[in-house]
């Protein structure tokens, strides 16, 4: 399993005890999945990047209790970074197409966005895209 309980730090987001520490060297970092959307995104990303390399470890962190999620995904600003990246990379190509690029933007911004309270495909991301497509 991977509990670390040794040497935790907790920064209260109004501290000034990040600028005392210098953000030198963590060797572990405890992330608070219950209660902290940020540290569920962060999982899932961890989940993905292991992936490849350890399959029963990825599978694992996504079918966790922290790690089920009623959307597709719990990190879209990272998907949406990426993909600006990816766009302004592809502008520099001579056959970019700007309006090509910004419906995929618009479609990809929409099958992120969360699903409005109440939906009956609230409960599925795949519901969810397929209400998107209809």
């Amino acid at each position: 399993m991977l509990f670390f309980r040794s040497s935790i730090i907790q920064f209260p987001p109004d501290s000034r005890e990040r600028d005392r520490v210098g953000g030198a060297g963590f060797e572990r970092v405890e992330l608070d999945l219950a209660n902290d959307r940020h540290a569920r995104a962060a999982m899932e990303a961890y989940a993905d990047s292991c992936e490849a390399e350890m399959p029963w470890l990825g599978e694992a962190l996504r079918e966790s209790r922290h790690g089920r999620s009623d959307r597709l995904t719990q990190a879209a600003p990272t998907v949406l970074r990426v993909f600006r990246l990816a766009q302004a990379r592809a502008a520099q190509q001579s056959d970019y197409s700007h309006a090509a690029w910004e419906h995929v933007r618009a479609q990809l911004a929409a099958v992120l966005a969360p699903p409005p309270v109440g939906d009956a495909a609230s409960t599925d991301p795949e519901k969810h895209v397929a209400r998107l497509h209809a």
